[in-house]
């Protein structure tokens, strides 16, 4: 693509998050004294309300959001047009998703995924672990398993507990041990203070701070937001005998016998030894607000930090205990689903749309996607686009990267690798694309553009774009018939993968 297509698109993606945020600050005043209207649940009756299309539109943005997608025809009645389109499920299609995520998988059908995995796909033996993450997530069904580790995964690529594999004293075992733990102890339903104090006392998190003065201040800055120098001392005292080794020494975590003896005042109370430090951060008034705006952040990232703290009262006041509470106050909440307006990250774009669109991945999808050693020729890789899972000191950005260059790769993995592929050899473990299985209905004309539309989109296309495709179409001496399903297909997705809408969330009226 030319350089200066994808500086129009980048412009005008940062154009329209600029105003989503600036309508984010001018609906501040609408809550001002309503927590509840942060809070609370989009009901039945309010989903009712819903045209069918919008009803869509919110399924799809719950399901994006958690990197999964529901095809047109899997929601609505499709016979042979699109005239009126009518959910096939009568009641809160939301509850449905919120009932899935809540049942475990049959251990036979886990090892079943495992084994496909281990089967169909590459990876890379020294980064092997985030490359088969990435795969877990792209082939576990929606259910609780799957929940569990969808929320290791957005924490561990979040401040709070990012591996930080782009250091040198970090290894990629780090980033299984860190996400592992996690998801144990999520998927235990153990509290939240529990998995950071946890996290905090392992070596990994030492190996991302690695002195007593670096871990203590940056434990006390990301989970309370606590900035005050003079207690950095006191508390790297606290933590004297706790130290990492140097690289010949593995990067190894080492407590010794020179434990501190003398109480110190920090933290809004007294401790004495490093244990002390890290139970007296997760005991303290400002942790559990912290962490809520952390996640916040991301969710609603073009919020106000006005607003953000509005949502963070309001969650509190339900009184979230562990990390399921937590994500399900935030995700099934009327404000996310019905007015969160944000830039989407890679896998809330591509890996939604796959599964609509009937995507299929090649033996080294994930391995080229996440490493940075290896890739074919010409593709783009979530290090290209600063957006490598698990990699960063202070994890990923809550926006992420739409500097020219970066969204040039973002774009350009979307439109090449998902949108204008067309899987074509089942012999070819090397060949990706999506499959016959997209056209493979009997739409047809405006109809088929309308539900290529709402497969990517979650909406049909406009008076103003049939008449420019079919233009095309008509240009290229593509009839109605069944014959150019394939080309016109090809043709409509290489539009939208140039539309700013296709990444980002919008609010939905």
């Amino acid at each position: 693509m030319h350089a200066f297509l994808y500086l129009l698109i980048s412009t005008i993606l940062v154009l329209s998050i600029n105003s989503c945020s600036e309508k984010s600050k001018s609906s501040s005043n609408d809550f001002s004294n309503n927590n509840n209207a942060y809070s609370s649940q989009l009901d039945p009756p309010d989903y009712n309300k819903l045209s069918a299309q919008n009803k869509y539109r919110v399924v799809d943005k719950l399901l994006s959001t958690l990197y999964k997608g529901i095809a047109p025809e899997d929601f609505f009645e499709i016979k042979d047009n699109l005239n009126d389109l009518k959910p096939k499920y009568e009641d809160n299609y939301l509850d449905k998703i919120k009932s899935d995520l809540q049942k475990p998988l049959n251990p036979e059908d886990k090892y079943t995924i495992v084994q496909r995995i281990n089967e169909r796909y590459q990876f890379t033996p020294n980064a092997k672990y985030p490359q088969y993450i990435l795969a877990m997530l792209y082939e576990f069904p929606l259910s609780k398993d799957y929940y569990d580790m969808w929320m290791a995964y957005f924490l561990s690529n979040t401040i709070l507990f990012s591996p930080a594999v782009e250091l040198e004293s970090v290894d990629y075992i780090d980033i299984h041990r860190v996400f592992q733990r996690l998801y144990t102890m999520i998927s235990q339903d153990q509290p939240i203070k529990e998995i950071v104090y946890q996290h905090m006392i392992s070596q990994e998190n030492w190996r991302r701070f690695r002195s007593p003065e670096d871990n203590t201040r940056e434990m006390m800055e990301i989970f309370l937001e606590r900035f005050i120098d003079e207690e950095v001392p006191k508390a790297s005292i606290a933590c004297q005998n706790w130290y990492l080794t140097d690289d010949t020494g593995g990067y190894s975590l080492v407590i010794d016998y020179n434990e501190n003896t003398e109480p110190q005042n920090i933290l809004d109370t007294w401790v004495t030894t490093c244990y002390d430090f890290y139970r007296a951060i997760v005991e303290h008034k400002d942790f559990m607000p912290t962490i809520v705006r952390r996640i916040l952040r991301h969710l609603f990232s073009t919020y106000s930090e006005e607003d953000i703290n509005k949502l963070t009262e309001a969650i509190l006041e339900k009184n979230p205990q562990t990390f399921r509470d937590l994500f399900n106050l935030i995700l099934f909440s009327r404000e996310y689903l019905l007015n969160a307006e944000r830039p989407k990250n890679f896998e809330e774009v591509f890996f939604p749309i796959a599964y609509k669109i009937k995507w299929k991945p090649a033996t080294h999808f994930f391995k080229s996607m996440y490493t940075i050693y290896w890739k074919p020729p010409g593709w783009s890789s979530l290090h290209d686009m600063k957006q490598s899972p698990f990699t960063y000191k202070l994890g990923r950005s809550p926006i992420p990267p739409l500097d020219y260059l970066s969204f040039a790769y973002y774009h350009k993995g979307v439109r090449e690798l998902l949108m204008i592929e067309r899987y074509t050899n089942d012999f070819d473990q090397y060949d990706f694309g999506w499959t016959g299985e997209l056209i493979d209905n009997m739409l047809s004309g405006d109809d088929f553009i309308h539900y290529i539309f709402l497969a990517t989109l979650g909406r049909k296309a406009t008076q103003k774009e049939l008449n420019t495709l079919n233009q095309i179409y008509d240009n290229l001496g593509y009839d109605d018939s069944f014959t150019y399903k394939d080309e016109k297909a090809l043709i409509a997705l290489d539009y939208i993968s140039r539309l700013p809408e296709l990444y980002l969330f919008t609010s939905i009226k």
